[in-house]
């Protein structure tokens, strides 16, 4: 065998980096393991504080599309319960522009009120998860790098090895939106699904942190993956989010008109 071969062999095995996928490139791969085209679903949002040992609980029926562009997602809820709540419905319609069109319907009042794009870093139904957390981030959204490779920080995926990739606002429209100047995500490398986030404020400090488990193949041939337990916690004040998804229904036929302010308004 020619040495020179050999050698050159020899040192691509020592160094695999360079072989190793961008930030850009892992949260590609997760953006496409994540995107199922349409699901439904019962949920619940559990809070509370981890000073304090009781709880509140609100009962939503979810609903998500991936709109015609095949990026971005239209997202409708319903909530059922506790009273106070029934019937308000909350429409997602995320766009290209880093600005997404957020309504929220109350039928106390029976209208509809705009959530503006600086006030969608606020509190979703008085969660610890903002308006913008329910939307879902797109790559071009963000400048991405890789940090490290490390195994995965959660006791369900502790056997796995993730990539540990930071984000960057991709201009002020998204920063505005989010609330955010930077976040880290902990990606699976079996299947590039996120497992930990950490999110920094607008003062550049930490101070939320989620981790996502159950997550599961609920679309076995286009390989798509959901997580159905999601836990926020905001780490200055204490409180948390449990975001629970159950009786998922994938790919059923979602009718487009499910989206509209048309059915925001319309109750039972």
């Amino acid at each position: 065998m020619n040495r020179k071969f050999v050698f050159a062999f020899s040192l691509l095995a020592l160094t695999p980096s360079a072989f190793a996928l961008s930030g850009k490139e892992i949260m590609t791969r997760n953006e496409d393991a994540r995107k199922v085209n349409e699901f439904e679903a019962r949920s619940k949002l559990i809070t509370g504080n981890t000073k304090d040992s009781s709880t509140k609980s609100k009962e939503f029926s979810f609903w998500r599309k991936v709109q015609p562009d095949g990026i971005h997602n239209s997202t409708f809820t319903r909530f059922h319960a506790p009273a106070e709540v029934r019937n308000e419905g909350i429409l997602i319609v995320e766009n290209g522009s880093g600005k997404n069109d957020v309504l929220l319907y109350l039928p106390a009042y029976k209208k509809i009120r705009r959530v503006e794009s600086q006030q969608q870093s606020g509190s979703f139904m008085g969660s610890v998860f903002s308006y913008s957390d329910i939307a879902t981030p797109h790559v071009d959204e963000y400048q991405y790098s890789v940090l490290k490779e490390e195994n995965c920080p959660t006791k369900e995926a502790a056997a796995i090895k993730c990539h540990v990739v930071e984000a960057l606002p991709a201009n002020d429209d998204v920063k505005e939106r989010t609330g955010y100047t930077k976040s880290v995500a902990w990606v699976r490398q079996d299947n590039f699904m996120v497992v930990k986030g950490e999110y920094y404020n607008l003062e550049g400090t930490l101070f939320k942190r989620l981790e996502a488990s159950e997550i599961k193949l609920v679309d076995p041939k286009g390989r798509k993956w959901l997580s159905h337990l999601l836990f926020i916690e905001n780490l200055k004040t204490g409180d948390f989010t449990r975001l629970e998804f159950s009786k998922v229904k994938v790919n059923g036929g979602i009718a487009d008109a499910i989206f509209t302010q048309q059915n925001l308004q319309k109750v039972n």
